[in-house]
């Protein structure tokens, strides 16, 4: 009974091999002819795509040529809209659902900017102050305390971190504003669609 299945699967691996090369790859090379291998397609060629002949010239199966950097990016492009589209139908159902949110995250970032200029201001007071009493020790003639410089110097750069702050926050609001516009305009066109 071993001996029969040796002899099957000797067979079957006959029939296999014997079929594999019965195939014949026909694709166009550099000089743009039509080429017959039955060792296949030259690893240059294949991206340009090809077809699976039998051995009697029938076609079995076509190996359509890979995609182009544009295509691929036409691609990735439109996957990344499809994702947007339904990240943005699952957030809203309705354009005044967005308006709302919209509201909400503006009058967020606007008492952020509120709070980031206030503490600037408080900076820029307290700026004022110690340089008020550096000048007032110069002209009295008075050496500039150490203190009073470091003081100065830890202003000056909390001055500077809180105007790159607002700048930043009001860079934020400006893109929250923007990107609710274009998903404004998606919305309507998504919900347009669906009625």
């Amino acid at each position: 009974m071993r001996k029969v299945n040796k002899v099957w699967l000797l067979l079957a691996g006959v029939l296999v091999v014997t079929a594999a090369q019965a195939e014949v790859y026909r694709y166009v090379n550099r000089q743009g002819v039509v080429a017959l291998d039955r060792q296949g397609v030259p690893p240059e060629y294949v991206a340009n795509g090809y077809e699976v002949l039998d051995d009697e010239g029938q076609l079995l199966r076509v190996v359509p040529p890979a995609p182009s950097a544009e295509e691929l990016e036409r691609r990735a492009a439109a996957q990344r809209q499809a994702a947007f589209d339904a990240d943005l139908l699952q957030r809203y159902t309705s354009a005044a659902e967005l308006e709302w949110a919209q509201v909400r995250q503006l009058r967020d970032q606007d008492a952020l900017i509120g709070i980031v200029r206030a503490n600037l201001d408080t900076a820029r007071g307290q700026l004022q102050k110690v340089e008020r009493q550096a000048a007032e020790r110069q002209r009295a003639g008075q050496p500039l305390a150490p203190e009073l410089l470091t003081q100065r110097d830890q202003l000056q750069r909390e001055q500077h971190r809180l105007e790159a702050e607002l700048k930043r926050v009001q860079e934020l609001r400006a893109s929250s504003e923007a990107e609710f516009v274009r998903e404004r305009v998606r919305l309507q066109e998504l919900l347009g669609a669906k009625r």
